[in-house]
């Protein structure tokens, strides 16, 4: 059995509409995700969009689209636990 992909989520930019998806890759700068089959509108190819998973957010550009399934070159990478230390470091002591 196979471990299931990690569900993302799929938002156009800068404030269009999220889908729900999975992460299929992550190969140098090209990341792959399957939105789910019945998405209305997917998002086309030269859109922009920000792509939200539990341990990171990536923002990039979609590159190609076959049937539900994107590929992303991923211009920017955020890591969520990094992240969430600055923001605390940020607030400072409550």
């Amino acid at each position: 059995m196979s471990e299931p992909e990690p569900q993302i989520t799929v938002r156009r930019l800068p404030n269009g509409e999220t889908y729900a998806g999975f992460e299929r890759s992550l190969r140098g700068a090209i990341l792959d995700v399957e939105l789910a089959a019945d998405t209305p509108a997917i998002p086309a190819s030269g859109e922009l969009v920000e792509v939200q998973s539990t341990t990171h957010i990536y923002l990039g550009e979609v590159q190609g689209v076959r049937g539900s399934a994107l590929r992303i070159f991923v211009e920017h990478i955020v890591d969520r636990a990094a992240l969430a230390a600055i923001q605390r470091v940020w607030q400072g002591p409550k």
